[in-house]
């Protein structure tokens, strides 16, 4: 089986799976009746891959328990809490948190991420960040998607509606709700040429 790291952070533990094409027989092997449903409907091989290692990773932590959703949308697990699943290429993140809706993202440092960074960087971030800097890119990337995940609402803006900031040599991010909006505290870890990025707090209400 893959190799699973764990990182734990206040409430927050996050899992880490290599993904390994050769497995994917066994990581479908362990799904139940639901997930093999909707395996079934997804064509693309890389997709298809990252969604059967994910709910491996899933049942090899937790069982089989279904991921169910709550009344805003946001995914958790009865008797686990709050939960967040995120893939790159060569691996899949699972994020559990007891007290709080958690978001996490993972990304490799790409230089594709200063080429696209006039999308999604603001004049206030260049002041943070180095917009040609592919793992300071990388990493707001990340935190904006980590974020997208905590919201209640589709087709948020991420140079208007998803701000990323730092208070005290760490780093914030704000997000546009239905109710308002709300700032997180973040989190980055990296592995070898990896990110991983998560709120570390539940979310504050500024306005």
């Amino acid at each position: 089986m893959s190799t699973i790291s764990i990182i734990n952070l206040n409430a927050v533990s996050i899992y880490l799976m290599e993904i390994d094409s050769s497995h994917l027989k066994t990581y479908e092997s362990a799904l139940n009746e639901l997930e093999k449903s909707r395996l079934s409907g997804i064509h693309h091989p890389e997709k298809k891959l990252e969604f059967a290692a994910s709910r491996f990773l899933k049942h090899h932590l937790f069982g089989e328990a279904n991921i169910e959703y709550d009344s805003t949308g946001a995914p958790g697990i009865k008797g686990v809490g709050f939960i967040s699943i995120s893939h790159c290429n060569s691996h899949v993140v699972l994020a559990t948190c007891t007290e709080h809706l958690i978001g996490v993202d993972i990304e490799e440092i790409r230089e594709k991420s200063v080429k696209t960074s006039r999308r999604f960087i603001t004049d206030a971030e260049k002041l943070i960040l180095d917009e040609t800097d592919e793992k300071d890119m990388s990493m707001l990337w990340s935190f904006k998607e980590c974020l997208y995940k905590l919201s209640d609402r589709n087709q948020l803006l991420f140079q208007k509606d998803i701000l990323v900031y730092k208070k005290s040599d760490k780093f914030y991010g704000s997000i546009q709700k239905t109710d308002g909006i709300y700032e997180y505290e973040l989190h980055v870890e990296n592995f070898q040429n990896i990110l991983i990025t998560f709120n570390s707090s539940k979310g504050k209400l500024l306005q």
